[in-house]
């Protein structure tokens, strides 16, 4: 038994990753093309995440700071100027509906 795990061991030994060949299909410009214009939008969407994530802090910190009562399931809701403000704090969850912008 002990002859079958040794033998095990000495046939699993791990290949090596062959590099890569220049091998494209025939549509490979507007392929290319469109990967990095994809790759410019997901750098921007990833920067702007982080504001994001600052900004439903802070409206989070400030709604907690105001004391507001929560509705019954829980969720805080205000409205002010026409922009409905929707929070549910246990899933940190920020809803922002603003009625002149969807004019």
């Amino acid at each position: 038994m002990a002859k079958k795990k040794a033998v095990r061991k000495e046939t699993k030994e791990k290949g090596k990753q062959l590099d890569l060949i220049d091998v494209a299909p025939a549509n490979a410009k507007p392929i290319i093309a469109l990967a990095r214009r994809y790759k410019k939008v997901s750098a921007a969407r990833q920067a702007n995440l982080a504001e994001e994530v600052q900004l439903k802090k802070q409206i989070i910190d400030l709604t907690k700071a105001a004391k507001l009562q929560p509705l019954k399931d829980g969720v805080i809701k205000f409205k002010h100027n026409g922009v409905t403000v929707s929070i549910t704090p246990r899933d940190e969850l920020v809803k922002v509906k603003d009625e002149k912008a969807e004019e």
